[in-house]
């Protein structure tokens, strides 16, 4: 079998030629480890697992410090896995209900910290000692070197385990500088530089620590508790369990002020819900008996009570937060970028301390920079000093972990606006739109038809064309086909059972009715089935240009038509133009309905272009042909038939709650809401997330430069070195999060509606 690679491109930890596994073979477990929350543990890991056989892949979740991994279960188990991991120093267990499961936040590291404390304290007194006598005195050297090894403990605690697995990190880079200054007699150097990592070990776990908690919010809205009602509705009764042990089909009180435990229908009571952490709207719904609820909305009016439709644990909110924490597994391209690069910056900057130590003197010694060799020692110890400071600097630690932190801080903004993306990638994808395929029917209309005249063929009634629409399209979910069978039991027309039915794809449906074969389609499947000419078609539908039509035969004899009108959505109009100022240049309507009546919609809407007329897979050659024009295309639609389409665009996004299953498994974004508005804010957020990460990654690779420079001169000092990294790890993390405060720009306030 040969491996799986990481996202960053690096080859998997083992292989066996020879076998292949198929996607049902391969298992996959979480692991909680608490000490993982950086590359560099991450990297000290996968050395650690090179010699276990059969683990595919790693992928890791700095945020809540947990690691998922892809095995052969035939070769290793979890449980080898995480006591290997273990073993090299990363305590971790296997969580017992995979990904979704949600951790207690990692434990402080008070004992670091303490000697961090002590250690700063002996600093400060050694400072003391010094400015007093004005120079360094014995008492001073000795305090700062109790400082730097009281500092350095945890330090050289990690760095050893770093060097058994043959690896170079952080903690080694740092005690060896620490070493390095104090064989120099640079005593309040090594301490200031020891002091300060200590500092900037506490920084940053407090700040991705922050992240985590905003991220981890989003599952924290589900109520531990729930009223499970004990006879089931009949009374109000209840017994509180946990929201997790509520199964479907039993019912629950939710009184005011409290949060819906589970997904489910309003059996009694009326009351208005925030729904805004998982569907983004901006004002409290207003719910009665048959209508929805989603787990995690706030009761803000009267009581509920309500029938759960699924457990907590499959709940939509459940969902939402799955797909999150999964989403972080998928690398960006900015993330695999800055992987390369740290990839190649370590072993540079490392090579250049080297040269920078050994070079000059070298030059000294042998007579190139002058005749007076004996200068070497001086030069050494000049040079070896400097090259202290670029060790500080050779780990990129501060700079890979800025970008998932922005990309998960995104992924998190984006699902609190009720738009659920599936990975990094696709939030950078969406920065670069330029060009939107958009279905019609459902996605620029309403998607609630009404069915607006039934016009027979002569010697036929319109009840006779309805009874038998109606008998066909009662087999069919499709919107075209409710409207019709809601028409039909609007006018009392009994629908009669249908046998031997079948869906033509793109095309209509078919039937035995009264055991009659029986046809209800577009024109163009009647054309192509020889039931009737252009001309008779374009005469039988000549009454109603702009509306959609379904053509109805019995016994291969037309009998009539009946005709449909789908209203724009409300805001349509204005969420195109805010696309527009959002960057993109062209708006395309995909639809399989009329050319007449997909032209009247565009004009209303301002669409660029129509293509119309259009079978499932004729949806797919446009978004074909569209990328090859347009390489960040994105594709919008809703129903099942858009799915293939969804799939085949660069950036597929489902539209509306209402979505089809396929269509939400299919799309690379989920807009929970049927809110046009919501894509132009989709690009805006995209694109300030790539703005974030841009200026992450130039203030972090300035900052490392200008210290380089620094070092290069003579100018930089180790404890300026370590603050200068400390400094751009606080400072990138800190950047990155503010894209949790990214407000909305929506055009105009119908979009929402």
């Amino acid at each position: 079998m040969k491996g799986q690679y990481y996202d960053d491109g690096t080859p998997p930890i083992t292989h066996c030629e020879g076998c292949f596994l198929s996607a049902t073979e391969i298992s996959s477990e979480t692991l909680h480890v608490p000490a993982m929350d950086c590359p560099d543990e991450l990297s000290l890991i996968r050395k650690g697992l090179a010699r276990l056989e059969g683990i595919e892949s790693l992928r890791p979740d700095y945020l809540h410090r947990r690691l998922r991994v892809e095995f052969d279960p035939r070769r290793t188990t979890a449980e080898q896995i995480a006591a290997r991991i273990t073993e090299i120093g990363f305590p971790a267990t296997v969580s017992s209900g995979g990904s979704s499961d949600v951790e207690a936040p990692p434990k402080t590291n008070w004992t670091r910290h303490a000697l961090t404390a002590v250690g700063g304290t002996l600093l400060g007194a050694a400072a003391v000692v010094y400015w007093a006598g004005g120079e360094t005195t014995t008492l001073a050297a000795a305090l700062a070197v109790l400082s730097t090894c009281l500092s350095a403990l945890p330090v050289s605690l990690a760095a050893w385990r770093a060097v058994r697995l043959r690896a170079i990190d952080m903690n080694v880079l740092m005690l060896i500088a620490a070493l390095g200054a104090t064989a120099t007699a640079d005593y309040f150097e090594a301490a200031t530089a020891m002091f300060l990592f200590g500092i900037a070990i506490w920084l940053e776990s407090f700040s991705v620590g922050r992240a985590r908690r905003a991220v981890q919010s989003l599952v924290e809205l589900t109520p531990e508790m729930a009223h499970r009602l004990k006879d089931n509705a009949a009374s109000d009764d209840y017994v509180d369990v946990a929201a997790g042990s509520i199964a479907a089909g039993e019912c629950v009180l939710i009184k005011p002020g409290e949060r819906v435990p589970v997904d489910g229908v309003v059996l009694r009571g009326t009351s208005a819900l925030n729904q805004a952490p998982i569907t983004g709207e901006s004002l409290p719904v207003e719910k009665s008996p048959g209508e929805s609820v989603f787990a995690g909305s706030l009761n803000e009016e009267g009581s509920l009570v309500v029938r759960a439709e699924r457990p907590a644990a499959e709940s939509t909110l459940a969902h939402i937060a799955r797909l999150v924490e999964q989403a972080q597994a998928s690398g960006s391209p900015t993330e695999r970028f800055v992987d390369r690069f740290a990839r190649y910056y370590t072993p540079a900057v490392l090579a250049l301390a080297v040269a920078m130590a050994l070079g000059p003197p070298l030059l000294v010694l042998t007579g190139a920079l002058g005749d007076d060799s004996s200068r070497w020692w001086p030069e050494f110890l000049t040079w070896f000093r400097r090259s202290l400071v670029m060790l500080v600097i050779a780990c990129p630690c501060a700079l890979v972990i800025s970008t998932p932190v922005t990309i998960v801080c995104g992924l998190y903004a984006a699902a609190r606006r009720g738009m659920i993306i599936k990975g990094g990638q696709f939030l950078e994808a969406a920065a670069l739109v330029d060009c939107v395929a958009i279905d019609k029917t459902g996605t620029l209309t309403e998607g609630r038809p009404q069915v607006i005249a039934v016009t027979p063929c002569e010697g036929y009634s319109p009840d006779e064309v309805l009874l038998i629409a109606a008998a066909l399209e009662s087999h069919s979910e499709h919107p075209l086909a409710n409207a019709i069978t809601e028409a039909a039991e609007a006018r009392g027309i009994a629908i009669e059972t249908t046998t031997d039915f079948s869906a033509l794809r793109g095309f209509g449906v078919q039937g035995m009715v009264a055991g009659t074969m029986c046809q209800v389609g577009s024109p163009r499947m009647f054309q192509q089935q020889g039931l009737l000419a252009a001309d008779d078609i374009e005469a039988l539908t000549a009454d109603h240009p702009t509306a959609t039509v379904a053509l109805v035969a019995r016994g291969g004899e037309p009998i009539g038509a009946v005709f449909l009108a789908d209203a724009l959505r409300d805001g349509a109009a204005d969420a195109i133009s805010s696309l527009r100022d959002a960057g993109v240049h062209r708006v395309v309507m995909l639809t399989g309905d009329r050319q007449s009546v997909a032209d009247e919609i565009a004009l209303q809407a301002g669409i660029d272009e129509v293509r119309a007329e259009l079978l499932p897979e004729d949806k797919v050659d446009e978004v074909r042909r569209l990328s090859r024009t347009h390489v960040n295309l994105a594709m919008v639609g809703d129903g099942v038939n858009d799915s293939p389409a969804l799939a085949a665009a660069p950036l597929g996004i489902a539209l509306g709650r209402q979505a089809s299953a396929t269509a939400l498994e299919t799309a690379d974004v989920v807009v929970m809401l049927p809110v046009l508005g919501r894509l132009a804010e989709l690009i805006r957020l995209g694109r300030h997330c790539r703005r974030l990460l841009a200026q992450n990654i130039t203030l972090a690779l300035s900052i490392k430069l200008a210290v380089l420079v620094a070092a290069a001169t003579g100018e930089a000092t180790l404890w300026m070195a370590v603050a200068a990294d400390v400094g751009a790890s606080v400072l990138v993390i800190f950047n990155g999060m503010r894209i949790l405060d990214f407000k909305s720009q929506i055009r105009n306030p119908k979009s929402e509606i």
